[in-house]
């Protein structure tokens, strides 16, 4: 091979001649400028390529020749991406909706556009999705395509979104819905994605394409069927047939994503299949909405709820799981930043703001700004989301929750971190055990191979009654709680079975005057004793409050304090007592004190150590 080197002086002529890629890209390295000529001429980039003043030296197995360079840009492309640093990705990517209304009411104009570009940008906003139907109203096919061009000539990713909400003759029960039996219905719902798929190469459908509808001819249809039965296999054959055939007929490349809502433990009242939608559809979205948890409106959801379903239902979707989607409703500015951060500690890699036309209104304008004020903070913590552990919590789909709705969240909200997962924990060390692992047929013979294998089961108490007495599991002593016992341990096959009461999760209930039960000392003891047990499994707090969770990221940990008060605890968990931690990232206020194992957590505030 022959050493051939391109002085100082050649340097200059092709950095001059107008149709090098030193003129075209001036910016660019001389190192890959010659580059880009080697592949140029000889068809292969050079397979030395070094710096040296005044030359740049490479090797290949043909003399130089003259020739003038011709204009390459996907060469210039190609060479720069391999040869230059690359820039970082984002660790999270922020998007918003444009409804149906907004799409009228905002993006129909050029002004309209224009301001909502500048909300974009204020928010960090990198993708919008626009919406073409919500109740009943159909956006301008002109209006859609203006504000789709205008958003990616802007820099923008663009998809689209379809609500389908006011089809026509709504379900019997919530009205927002539709009775998906009645034809119409269906034939209206084939058209919006007839019209929508052109459109967009990426479709999101939100989380109202579900029934509860037991209307006549919904009852007529179902037959000998459950309705649990029934609606399943309607919403099944609806999404074949009236969405993603005609969607995939009017455009082979469009991706439909189906969003489920935040409400887990009633999607198979309401015809929601995770596993087999998951696989249906090209992906999935989660809701990962909270709200204020002193709200009877809302039901006094706990926040660790957008972290459950989030883990869960990647558990369910895998790779298919895409991004997490809240709303300012039910919030004040406090509480709605809950979200992003609850969002992203669940590893959503987008995080999507609902919707333009809210957050732009004075009611939640305030929502807007915090979040904005705060976003640099939350890509930071992005960063850091990853390696997710705890006690592997168990929740088969469609599985019931009898009167342990939500529990999962109460649970994680004592400060213990959850594994979800819609699988049987097989040769996990421990596990967290509810009414809902009955939906699982073989839960039993699981439970026991688990114990047998000197597993822990940490079981709930509506659970250790439904089990106890059953003659598969051969117990010393009775698994029902004695009255005012809240903890009870009994050895099994080798393994444990820690019951505790369902008081303990209770703690973390907020009511309606924003008050939090004071536990009796006999309950401090006993979650003591609870955490206890589960610092033998991972990490959490001994001292921490109700409302105070706990994040086990790899090596890492993260801490956020949702109570109204200002915190202090330390940690614990797998070796013990930390003695010295370091701080990775603070939120709001938070800080590792001068000792390196107490951490001080004002009100809503998160913090980051290892």
């Amino acid at each position: 091979m022959e050493s051939i080197g391109l002085q100082k002086s050649e340097m200059a002529e092709l950095r001059s001649n107008q149709h090098s890629p030193g003129a075209l890209f001036p910016l660019l390295p001389d190192s890959v400028m010659v580059c880009i000529y080697a592949v140029q001429v000889f068809g292969q980039p050079p397979a030395i390529l070094t710096p040296r003043s005044p030359a740049v030296i490479f090797s290949c197995q043909q003399k130089w020749p003259r020739i003038h360079f011709i204009p390459a840009l996907f060469t210039v492309s190609l060479l720069a991406a391999i040869l230059l640093p690359a820039r970082p990705a984002a660790a999270v990517v922020w998007s918003t909706l444009f409804t149906a209304q907004d799409v009228r009411d905002h993006l129909s104009s050029e002004q309209g556009r224009q301001e909502a570009l500048e909300f974009c940008r204020k928010m960090g906003i990198a993708k919008v999705y626009i919406e073409s139907f919500r109740d009943g109203y159909q956006a301008e096919e002109a209006t859609l395509k203006a504000a789709r061009d205008f958003f990616r000539q802007a820099g923008l990713t663009v998809s689209g979104c379809v609500t389908t909400t006011g089809l026509g003759k709504p379900s019997s029960g919530w009205r927002v819905a539709a009775c998906y039996t009645h034809r119409p219905n269906q034939e209206r719902l084939e058209s919006i994605f007839r019209f929508t798929a052109p459109l967009f190469d990426e479709i999101m459908i939100d989380d109202f394409f579900f029934t509860d509808c037991e209307c006549s001819e919904c009852a007529s249809a179902k037959g000998a069927l459950s309705w649990q039965q029934y609606r399943e296999k309607l919403m099944l054959q609806i999404s074949r047939e009236r969405v993603l055939g005609p969607a995939h007929a009017a455009n082979p490349r469009v991706k439909v994503i189906i969003k489920f809502p935040q409400w887990y433990d009633l999607f198979h009242q309401r015809g929601y299949v995770p596993d087999q939608e998951a696989a249906l559809f090209d992906r999935i979205w989660v809701g990962t909405e909270l709200r204020d948890p002193a709200s009877d409106e809302w039901g006094h959801k706990q926040q660790y709820m957008g972290y459950f379903i989030y883990r869960w239902l990647t558990d369910v979707g895998g790779s298919k799981t895409g991004g997490g989607w809240f709303d300012p409703f039910g919030t004040t500015p406090t509480l709605y930043l809950d979200q992003p951060l609850t969002t992203i500690l669940a590893g959503a890699p987008e995080v999507f703001l609902f919707h333009y036309g809210a957050l732009a209104s004075s009611e939640y304008h305030a929502q807007a700004d915090a979040m904005a004020a705060r976003r640099v903070q939350y890509e930071k913590l992005a960063t850091f989301a990853s390696g997710w552990s705890g006690i592997a919590t168990y929740k088969p789909v469609s599985s019931d929750p009898g009167e342990e709705a939500y529990i999962f969240d109460e649970i994680g909200m004592l400060g213990i971190p959850e594994a979800p997962t819609a699988h049987f924990p097989e040769g996990a060390r421990a596990a967290i055990l509810t009414t809902q692992a009955l939906g699982d047929t073989e839960l039993v013979p699981k439970l026991l191979r688990l114990l047998a294998a000197g597993g822990t089961a940490f079981i709930s108490q509506p659970l250790a009654h439904r089990l106890n007495g059953d003659p598969r599991v051969p117990t010393p002593a009775p698994l029902d709680l004695e009255k005012n016992q809240y903890l009870k341990t009994v050895e099994v096959g080798g393994g444990k079975l820690v019951m505790f009461s369902d008081a303990l999760p209770h703690l973390t209930h907020v009511d309606a005057q924003d008050r939090i039960a004071q536990p009796t000392p006999e309950l401090r003891n006993a979650l003591e004793e609870l955490r206890r047990k589960v610092s033998n499994f991972t990490v959490t707090s001994l001292d921490a409050p109700p409302r105070v969770a706990v994040y086990p990221l790899g090596g890492r940990v993260a801490v956020v304090n949702y109570t109204e008060l200002p915190v202090a605890c330390r940690l614990t968990g797998l070796a013990g007592m930390a003695h010295k931690l370091t701080q990775l990232n603070a939120l709001d206020g938070a800080t590792l004190a001068p000792d390196g194992a107490t951490l001080r957590l004002p009100p809503h505030a998160a913090l980051v150590v290892e």
